[in-house]
């Protein structure tokens, strides 16, 4: 993950160290790193001239010290809180008062291995998806003392680096998207295990179904486009109130909340008026992905 991480903001000019603890790590994160910068020039997203700008960028350490003079830092180290607490804590004594110090932990809590450095107000969590030089979305996640400058400067960092933020406003373990992720990986491990389906048409089928229009919409969007908050009120609650009270994981008051919600007969995100043009504009864009990825041609 480093490198990968460390690649992003090397390509939109950002001088960059990436440390490990040996320089046989760094080789072959070095390594890494020319077969990334390769990868993109030969798709074409950058020119030769370009990765080789982003490479002179990276310097490589093994001098924890380095990172004194730095004003954001990103901790990749194994997900163990003992780890990361001692990180933070020989960082947070290192760096300058300014220093906004991130982890891209996936399943921790801030709270949990940050709770003893000063800077409360300048920690946060920056989780990156492999691999994290490609995939766009980046969770920026509040810990419980993080200042809204913190957060907002980390937000628009990741857009600076070409990345998609995604504003998660309080911590909670696997943040936000690594629990949505784990709700499908549950399931499809259930699945699997009673015999539903074969492990080759479990992944088939989200390819080829919500995960073909997942590129273009999340969970909100897409029952805004499947038009249900036009639904008879009766209708629309009686079907989403089966799904709710079946969720195990949903406590009375947030089944209340959704149903009040979902009562009032609005889209989450479009603009009711435009409704048709919405559709049209996101139906367009699925037809490019079936070009690109299914269309068999002529017939």
């Amino acid at each position: 993950m480093g490198h990968g991480i460390a690649l992003n903001f090397a390509l939109w000019g950002y001088p960059t160290l990436l440390h490990d603890l040996t320089e046989e790590l760094l080789a072959k994160a070095s390594d890494r790193i020319v077969l990334a910068l390769n990868a993109f020039v030969k798709e074409k997203l950058i020119t030769r001239k370009q990765a080789a700008a982003g490479a002179k960028n990276i310097t490589l350490t093994t001098d924890l010290s380095a990172f004194a003079g730095c004003d954001f830092i990103t901790e990749v180290i194994t997900e163990s809180n003992e780890e990361k607490k001692k990180l933070f804590n020989q960082l947070d004594n290192l760096c300058p008062p300014h220093t906004i110090i991130a982890s891209n932990t996936s399943i921790l809590l801030l709270s949990d291995f940050a709770a003893e450095v000063k800077r409360q107000d300048k920690v946060l969590i920056t989780h990156y998806f492999v691999p994290p030089h490609i995939v766009p979305g980046v969770e920026v996640v509040k810990g419980p003392g993080t200042s809204e400058e913190t957060f907002n400067i980390a937000y628009e960092l990741m857009k600076k680096i070409n990345k998609v933020p995604v504003r998660v406003l309080k911590e909670q373990t696997g943040s936000l998207l690594g629990r949505l992720q784990n709700a499908l990986r549950r399931e499809a491990y259930r699945a699997w295990a009673e015999g539903i389906a074969t492990e080759e048409d479990i992944d088939l089928g989200v390819r080829a179904t919500f995960g073909f229009r997942s590129i273009h919409e999340g969970p909100m969007l897409h029952y805004d486009l499947s038009g249900v908050w036009r639904w008879d009120k009766e209708v629309r609650l009686g079907m989403l109130s089966h799904q709710l009270e079946k969720d195990p994981g949903l406590s009375p008051e947030a089944i209340d909340k959704i149903k009040k919600r979902l009562a009032d007969g609005k889209p989450w995100l479009i603009d009711p008026t435009e409704f048709d043009v919405t559709t049209e504009e996101i139906q367009r864009k699925y037809l490019r992905c079936l070009k690109e990825f299914y269309w068999q041609g002529e017939r």
